[in-house]
């Protein structure tokens, strides 16, 4: 299985219109530039399309690092709450 923050970087950086090399373990959400709800809801959704799990979305918009949130997924991927489809071309997440 891929590591979840090596997959969850390009998403960050795709979201936020940010070089992948800017975003690290420690970057915070706040201090993107470009991160607000809209930038929020965009990175859920492509996290919930990319792992194929479905996360609280009050814990989601509680974390403040993209380390905290590569954590979360890691947990979630480990439980099997979601096929991990990152890494699988053509793959779509199964329906909830």
């Amino acid at each position: 299985m891929p590591d979840v923050m090596s997959e969850l970087r390009p998403l960050v950086a795709r979201v936020t219109r940010r070089p992948v090399e800017d975003i690290t373990p420690d970057s915070r959400f706040s201090g993107l530039g470009s991160w607000g709800s809209l930038a929020a809801m965009r990175l859920l959704a492509a996290i919930e399309q990319t792992y194929g799990v479905q996360l609280d979305l009050r814990t989601y918009m509680k974390v403040e690092t993209v380390g905290e949130l590569a954590g979360q997924l890691s947990r979630l991927v480990a439980a099997g709450s979601g096929p991990y489809l990152a890494g699988t071309p053509g793959r779509t997440p199964n329906p909830r």
